[in-house]
């Protein structure tokens, strides 16, 4: 059973896939507070691209049951819609190596910052969003991994930011 932050995650990845093509942003998430906010860019993004071809279906259903994967070039909020569905799969995993997803900025249409509570540091970790080189990759999994082993600290940016935006 999904923890009620994970659900709020899924649910939250349909709106930014949903709201994206129109041009409107994320701009921020709050776990604790269920609350996010959106910026209406005034432009609409390029065409979405997929690493394995558009989903069959466009319905929330149909992307569950299919991996619709951003390719390199799609735009921002496909990256994004992807990064958070990814972590609502991975957010009670995380939560049981300690590691949480407090909140989610998005400061600008290319980057998005993702606020980690590891033990009782909270990290801010920069994550593409837009130019990137590469597909976005279990970016749930991936961080799990990275914090719950230590190895966020070899790509710190400041004394609290993780950049891992050449990296992730």
């Amino acid at each position: 059973m999904a923890s009620p932050e994970s659900e709020f995650l899924e649910r939250t990845a349909d709106v930014v896939f949903e709201l994206g093509p129109d041009g409107f942003r994320l701009t921020t998430l709050s776990l604790k507070d269920r609350t996010f906010s959106f910026h209406d860019s005034g432009h609409v993004p390029g065409p979405a691209s997929y690493v394995q071809g558009a989903p069959p279906a466009t319905t929330r259903e149909g992307r569950r049951e299919y991996d619709w994967q951003p390719a390199a070039d799609a735009p921002a909020y496909l990256h994004l819609a992807w990064l958070l569905a990814e972590l609502s799969e991975w957010e009670t995993a995380m939560t049981e190596k300690h590691v949480t997803i407090v909140r989610v900025e998005c400061p600008d249409p290319g980057t998005c910052d993702l606020l980690l509570l590891d033990g009782d540091t909270t990290y801010r970790v920069r994550v593409a969003l837009a130019q990137r080189k590469k597909p976005l990759d279990f970016p749930g999994m991936y961080l799990l991994e990275l914090f719950a082993e230590g190895r966020h600290r070899q790509y710190l940016a400041g004394p609290v930011t993780v950049d891992l935006r050449e990296v992730l």
